[in-house]
């Protein structure tokens, strides 16, 4: 289990700590859709996260919408009646 008393986790670390594959973890960094937060600290090419950063990071849930965010509208669905048909 990563030790939640270190100084910095790695993302080896956090892919223990949420029980998913380090490439999973790495993808979630990549993509840059707030499935991870920035990191704390970054050494060389190595980013760092305190510990606290990640347990206190809400994850999106499983089919969460990461493309919106909360300062963009969602767009709106034109929606059909059950009363209507098509033709």
């Amino acid at each position: 289990m990563a030790d939640p008393d270190a100084e910095y986790w790695t993302v080896d670390d956090i892919a223990e700590h949420w029980s998913v594959k380090v490439g999973t973890v790495r993808s979630y960094r990549s993509r840059k859709k707030g499935e991870l937060p920035e990191p704390d600290q970054v050494y060389g090419r190595t980013p760092l996260w305190k510990p606290s950063t990640i347990i206190d990071f809400k994850r999106p849930g499983q089919g969460a919408r990461t493309d919106l965010s909360d300062t963009e509208p969602a767009a709106a669905q034109p929606t059909k009646e059950p009363h209507e048909r098509d033709g």
